[in-house]
């Protein structure tokens, strides 16, 4: 099902693009249409930077889905940092074109979120720029999502705070210039992507949690029913 009912254009780009749009067309009638191609230029670049097409989650109750649209640049067992624990990982780096909304990974709840690393150690990673927020499944599964913002900076804005809860595959925020995101799921959890691979946010299904349960031991008609 769709993940967000609202227009194609994302709404953090309306007032830029109502104010871009509004110089084209200002300058097309004081000075005439060669005077305002720079200004129509622009307004293009920004509907393609701020285009923000539904996203339709797979449906996995097990599944992670990629938080944004980019290209895997890392995949594979690391040190959290955050939960101070060893766990599986995977980097997401959106591209030039590639849209700029966030989406959650899961469904659960957000337990947390840090500006920076809490109690940091000798040797954890402490990226500048960056937020991280604990998200733990209905299973009790633990997953940090790392928001680091692109080279280029930016506004990045992310719609839900601690105590709330985000579905699968939900807009959850947005990066106006593109940003980097680093999820720590579980150790033993599976990858589904490999490295250079390009996944899509909200519905590319980037790991799956890993849960072993004992299955139930089948009863006998004398075990149900008495002897």
């Amino acid at each position: 099902m769709a993940t967000k009912n609202y227009a194609y254009i994302a709404q953090e780009g309306h007032s830029m693009l109502g104010l871009v749009a509004t110089c084209a067309v200002v300058l097309q009638l004081a000075l005439g249409g060669y005077a305002a191609i720079p200004a129509w230029l622009l307004l293009a670049a920004l509907l393609v930077m701020f285009r923000d097409p539904t996203q339709s989650p797979p449906g996995l109750p097990l599944a992670v889905v990629s938080p944004l649209h980019g290209r895997i640049l890392a995949v594979g067992p690391t040190r959290d940092p955050w939960l101070k624990r060893e766990a599986e990982s995977f980097v997401i780096e959106t591209g030039l074109f590639d849209i700029r909304s966030i989406y959650a990974p899961c469904e659960g709840k957000i337990l947390e979120q840090w500006s920076k690393i809490p109690h940091i150690e000798p040797g954890d990673e402490n990226p500048a720029h960056s937020s991280a927020y604990w998200i733990q499944t209905d299973e009790n599964d633990d997953i940090v999502l790392v928001i680091t913002r692109s080279s280029w900076g930016g506004k990045l804005t992310f719609n839900y705070n601690p105590g709330e809860r985000i579905g699968q595959g939900r807009r959850i925020g947005f990066a106006n210039f593109g940003c980097r995101a680093r999820l720590f799921l579980p150790l033993g959890s599976h990858y589904e992507v490999q490295l250079g691979e390009h996944v899509s946010a909200g519905s590319g299904v980037v790991g799956s949690l890993v849960h072993l349960t004992r299955m139930a031991k089948a009863s006998t008609q004398t075990e149900r029913y008495g002897s």
